[in-house]
């Protein structure tokens, strides 16, 4: 394939998943020291200082730690999607683990941010299992789930680990040119631009890469920001619930979330949610450690 017909390749594929790509930062661009016009130019956030000045300091911290850009490129994988949570009681769930932190009413979550570690997984018994950590806003109460995180599986007995992103309902998306393995530390922002338009702005800590970029949502969807979530997830995998993997421990902190009126909520004073078994036996649940830690652990 020929240079112009990658990028016409690239083009469709980008018009497909209705995303955009920002420009690049020019060689030796310092974000934490730049203006808020060069931020949104080149794919960085801005969360805004008056309101919130401790979240500013961090979101700057974040920032200011030398990073390598990387252009993403994209992978649609029809074969599993990360719905919405299926409910089983207030607090119980057939796919999700973890907290969700629901906006007052009359307000909606406009920003979403937590930062994990990858875990290892190993298998349960002799099929394929799956394991998700992502965060999110939308999905409980909700039918659309704006959402982006990494993904440890193990299929006919082959370890793979990704980043990915999804606005469900359509399919999981995968970043495959950001190498993603177990004990990487992730870091994932958030920001729904309106109820149509988000950027996501995500990055590998460990080994220093992050990549951005903007997305419009599928057909007639809409954001309701009902509520934010720090989630491990059993995924759909081939139209069906997948089995989970047994992951250990996920620990979600740097965990926090924004509303239009300018509240903050946080995975510690979230509603905890177990992963119950289709014998309604918990497999995966959930600890708060602090306002913005929580530990989510599967129970064997």
């Amino acid at each position: 394939m020929s240079i112009i017909e990658q990028v016409e390749s690239k083009k469709r594929l980008h018009e497909v998943l209705g995303v955009r790509v920002f420009t690049p930062p020019p060689k030796g661009f310092h974000p934490h020291q730049a203006s808020e016009r060069e931020l949104i130019v080149h794919g960085f956030p801005v969360l805004p200082a008056n309101a919130h000045p401790k979240v500013h300091e961090k979101w700057k911290k974040v920032l200011s730690r030398s990073m390598d850009w990387v252009e993403p490129q994209f992978a649609l994988r029809t074969d599993r999607t990360h719905k919405p949570r299926v409910k089983v009681e207030n607090d119980t769930s057939t796919n999700w683990s973890g907290s969700v932190a629901f906006a007052a009413a009359q307000d909606r979550v406009t920003w979403v941010a937590g930062q994990w570690t990858v875990p290892h997984v190993v298998p349960v018994g002799s099929g394929n299992v799956y394991c998700a950590a992502w965060v999110g806003i939308d999905g409980d109460g909700s039918p659309d789930v704006l959402q982006a995180g990494t993904e440890c599986d193990v299929e006919n007995g082959v370890h793979q680990s990704y980043l990915w992103w999804e606005w469900f309902p359509d399919y999981e998306v995968q970043i495959p040119n950001i190498a993603v393995v177990p004990g990487d530390v992730i870091y994932c922002l958030i920001c729904a631009t309106s109820d149509t338009e988000a950027s996501f702005y995500l990055t590998n800590q460990t080994t220093r890469q992050y990549t951005s970029f903007a997305k419009t949502a599928p057909g007639t969807t809409k954001l309701r920001g009902n509520c934010a979530e720090w989630i491990v997830e059993a995924p759909t995998v081939g139209g069906g619930q997948s089995a989970l993997a047994e992951y250990g421990m996920v620990y979600f902190d740097q965990g926090i979330a924004g509303t239009k009126n300018g509240a903050l909520l946080g995975p510690g004073k979230g509603t905890p949610i177990t992963m119950v078994n289709a014998a309604g036996k918990a497999i995966s649940g959930m600890e708060v450690e602090s306002d913005e830690l929580i530990e989510c652990a599967y129970q064997i």
